[in-house]
Formats: structure tokens, sequence, C-alpha cells
């Protein structure tokens, strides 16, 4: 995290205050919450020297022959047909298929058994291992039912590159004898079994588990795609997205340490989505809640298996693409294990509970659940993790006079503009913010007439599950006291162009947009009602068009602002 990252959340962090302000559109009660730094979470530096630690011993117990006692997880011609399957604009991204195993089923260890290989160790205790092939995976998951293990046991899964996950007990992660392990980065991984001794036969015999599917995370693609900043080396993203690496000073860097890189398994697929941490208004304490899209993730079952991968990143812009959780890129950490707190079609939102801390140094980001839907020309900014790879960044401004489609109504979801960068599959679900920092929505998709083309900002528009549409929702989990303001200072929203806010009986009473002045460039909020009579006589070009309009021209403005890349101009 940068010096100028860290100054902007510190001055958010003391700026923002929760407040509440009656809405007169929604009829609902406004918030606006200040962001968190996460209070739990160890650093990334300690967890890698752990992992590099544990790693060292895991390799030192593990028996001889243990990488030569292997089963290999062949992809079928209709795997690879399904992975490549183009991605659909509403949908997760597909990243990897699930095999089925057949024949590991472990009932107790001894020597010479036919699963693995096993070793008596110095200490009285006991060592097994076997080794999982998926040729061409980017990682592997494994899936373990029945898991049971003797107390004294731990189960680690490594690969040779550093990484390690576990160790798992008892009846494991979920304590149901039924889990999916972490993505492991490496088309080999190994499954090792230690019991510190002294064992006995009851020991040796309670080693009981199956493997009954491995989750193949595929690779890159090979034939890397044209791109504007040829040195990024993640060949499958389109050639208008934007490294988050190479962009700062912007609302969108605190996101930055908030977003997350989604995987998780659902039926015969490995999927993946972006998400974000979002705060709420219990100062007093600090739940791991976690903000993405409806059409990502519905299900407690897939979200029991969901992995979130924080600080996903470059580690320079335009610099190495971070292939696993050690080696290659900036360094990042993951979490495992959530649950569905509120989730819904309408507005496509899902709020989940991660089962663990996020590591330390990210930030929950604050909201604000009024109904910029409406607010034509508003900036919105996003960090999302495209193509299951490393953080990227867009711009976006709001248009209410963009064309809706026929499910999506504007106020539910959030029409803009891409000004720069863009989203792509796998950036669904990633958390939105206004110029304030605070969350007003998630990703959805594109609306428009060239959605395969995600770089054609002329044909289509970007869509947001809109957070003040959907609020009552989430907000027993957001705002679980239901506070209130004390003084008007925790209203203004530091916009001047909507009025001053005051606090009125503990409820943020909002403000009255003042008249646009002539020259002034006209107020943005007291123009756009999407009446052009509002700017005659109170801007530069009477007449001419409201904040958000198309334009070619300064002089089709009210406000002698037109804005934009060519083709793509609005009113600003």
């Amino acid at each position: 995290m940068s010096n100028r990252t860290r100054q902007r959340i510190a001055q958010l962090v003391a700026g923002a205050s929760i407040c509440v302000i009656v809405s007169v559109a929604f009829g609902q009660e406004f918030k606006r919450v200040p962001p968190e730094r996460a209070a739990g979470g160890i650093p990334i530096e300690e967890h890698l020297a752990h992992q590099q630690q544990l790693h060292n011993w895991a390799l030192g117990e593990l028996p001889a022959g243990a990488l030569g006692a292997s089963i290999r997880v062949d992809l079928t011609q209709q795997d690879r047909a399904d992975l490549a399957t183009p991605w659909e604009s509403g949908t997760p991204l597909r990243i990897g298929v699930v095999k089925r195993v057949a024949g590991v089923s472990v009932n107790g260890v001894k020597p010479g058994m036919r699963n693995g290989v096993f070793k008596e160790t110095q200490d009285g205790g006991f060592a097994w291992a076997m080794t999982v092939t998926s040729p061409g995976a980017q990682a592997i998951r494994l899936h373990f039912r029945n898991f049971s293990l003797p107390d004294g046991a731990e189960l680690f899964v490594l690969n040779q590159d550093g990484q390690i996950d576990g160790p798992y007990t008892g009846a494991g992660r979920n304590g149901d004898g039924d889990f999916w392990t972490r993505a492991v980065a490496s088309g080999t991984n190994t499954i090792l079994v230690r019991f510190t001794g002294p064992a006995t036969d009851a020991d040796r015999g309670g080693v009981r588990f199956v493997l009954s599917d491995v989750g193949h995370i595929r690779g890159r693609p090979s034939a890397p795609v044209q791109q504007s900043h040829d040195s990024w080396p993640c060949s499958d993203n389109a050639p208008c997205l934007v490294d988050a690496n190479c962009v700062s000073g912007t609302p969108a860097d605190p996101a930055k340490d908030a977003a997350a890189k989604m995987e998780w398994i659902s039926g015969p697929f490995v999927f993946t989505c972006t998400g974000g941490l979002i705060a709420d208004t219990d100062t007093s304490t600090q739940r791991n809640l976690f903000l993405t899209a409806n059409h990502c993730i519905n299900k407690n079952k897939d979200a029991k298996n969901m992995e979130t991968f924080f600080f996903y990143t470059t580690d320079a812009c335009n610099g190495t693409c971070p292939h696993n959780l050690l080696t290659g890129g900036a360094p990042a950490a993951s979490t495992i294990g959530s649950s569905i707190l509120a989730t819904g079609k309408d507005g496509d939102f899902t709020l989940l509970e991660l089962d663990q801390d996020p590591p330390a140094g990210t930030v929950f980001l604050g909201f604000n659940n009024s109904p910029i839907a409406f607010t034509g020309g508003a900036d919105l900014y996003r960090i999302s993790n495209p193509n299951f790879g490393p953080q990227a960044f867009s711009h976006h401004q709001v248009d209410t006079g963009a064309p809706t489609c026929t499910t999506l109504p504007r106020g539910g979801f959030i029409y803009s503009n891409d000004v720069e960068g863009a989203t792509q599959g796998g950036s669904s679900g990633s958390p939105v913010v206004n110029s304030a920092s605070e969350i007003v929505g998630q990703l959805f998709g594109c609306c428009g007439f060239n959605c395969g083309d995600v770089c054609d900002t002329a044909a289509n528009s970007t869509i947001d599950g809109a957070l003040a549409f959907y609020y009552d929702s989430v907000a027993p989990f957001l705002d679980p006291a239901g506070g209130g303001c004390t003084g008007d200072a925790e209203c203004d929203d530091g916009d001047a162009c909507n009025g001053a806010e005051t606090c009125v009986d503990g409820a943020c009473q909002s403000g009255t947009p003042p008249p646009c002045q002539n020259g002034d460039g006209c107020c943005p909020d007291g123009c756009d009602s999407g009446n052009d009579d509002d700017c005659v006589g109170g801007c530069v070009n009477p007449g001419g068009s409201p904040v958000g309009a198309s334009c070619t021209d300064d002089i089709e403005c009210c406000s002698d602002k037109c804005k934009g890349r060519a083709g793509n101009k609005t009113c600003k």
C-alpha cells in the first residue's frame, strides 16, 4: 500500500462520519458510512514467512517416493470445450472444471498400502503422502469427503514452489467431514498426513477420508491478445483495461485494499468474480462483511468453499502478473469459507460474511445509499479482477439517458459510460464507489449492442446493481443499531451542488440544490432533472443539453463543457 493511499484512507477515516439522510425519492433513510481499517488478520509478510517455514518442514517429512505415488487427472476434449465457452455479461467467468476421482479412499494407513506411501517417524508417529497431478492446471483444489483424522494428525497440501495449505484436522474445515481445500498454484500437488508420535494402531487406523474430486483451474491462454500496454503480461485482458498500479490519487485508491478476486466451485465448474469488504455502522465490533453480485454467488453451498484473494495485483505499473500467492507479482493472501447474509436478483446483490479475517492492511469501504442512478454525470470508480488476474482500474460516469435493458430497470441498476478503463469477465460483483470512495453498488455487467467487445463504449453501457434500491435487504447487517446523526457536520456530503444537509432530530435532511449561476458550469444536481428547461437562463449556453447528455461540441451543452472520448462525449 503506497503512502499516498495510506494518507487518503486516513483522511477518509478521520473526516467521514456515519450519517442518516431522509430520502424523498425512495422513502428510506440515507446512510453515509466511513471506511474502517481491518482490525484482525496478520501481515502478508508474516504469512509468507510462516508459509515458507511450514513448507520447508513439510518437504522434510515426506516419505520417500511420495512424488511417484501419484494419481493423474486429465481433461477431456469436452472439458476443454467447456473452458473455452465465451463469457457472457451477467454470468460468472468459468475458469475451471471439476473432475471426479475414482478409487481414492483411505481407511487407515500402513506400510505397503495401495494408495499413497507410508513411513514411521523418529518420534514414534507416522507420515503418509500421495501426489495428485492434473496437466495444464494453473492451480488445483481438492475435495475431501468422509474426512476424519485422529487427535494429533494433520493434513497438508503443498506444491514444490513454496506454497502449503493446512493443517486440516479432525472432521475438516467445516466440521462435517466434507470440504474443499484452498487452491494450491501448480498442476502437481502433494497431500501429506503427519501424526506426531507416539502412535497406536488405533491412530493409524483412524486416518480416514475419500478424495472425491479435483478442481482443475485453467492456465492462461497461450496466444496473447495485443494490448495498448504491451508490457502487462496478463494476456487474456482486453486492450482497453488499465492496470490498477498505473493509476493513483483517485477515489478508487482505498478499493485496492478492499477488493478481492473470488474463486469457488459450483457443480461441475470453478468460477470467478470480484467482491469487496464493506463496513457497517457498528464501530465497537468488526464483521467480515463482503459484497458481490447475486449472479456470482447465491447459494450457501458455494459460499462455503469460496476463496478470496486480497492484494492480487501486479508488482508495479504494467509489471509482473501474479501467478500464485508466493511467486510472481506482488504478494497476496487469501481467506476461505463464507456464509450468505442476504441476496437478491433485484439489484443483483449478495452480502456475505467471510469465515476468516482478511489480511492486515485491508480496508472495509464505507457506503452511501443515496440513489445515484438518477444523478447524471456523477463519477464512479472501480477496482476489479478481470479474467482471474490482477487488479484493474476503471472510471465511469452515470448516464441517465442510456437505453435500459428489459429486466434491468434504472433505479434498481445504475447505468454509466466508461471514461477510462473497462470491466471484463471476472469483474462481476466488484464494488463501485462514488467520488467520496463510498460503495454505491456492484457490477452486473453490460447492456448494449456489442457486449462481446468490452472496449466499445459507444455501443455499450456498464451496469451496476444499486445499493440504494436493495438497501432495506442489507440494512439489518450494515446498520444493525439503526444509528443517526448528532450534528450538521456529520451529514455534509461535500457536494455544494446538492445543497447543505442538516441534522434534524437525529436524521440528516437532504439540502435544496442551489440555482445554477451564469458561468459556473451548471451544478449537476441543479440542472440534470431530465428537463432542458432547468438550464435556461442559468447556464453558459441557455437551451443547451443538461449534464450527462451526449454531445459533440461545447456549444451543445448548457455548461459549455463537452468532454470525453471521440464518439462518446457527454456534457459535464
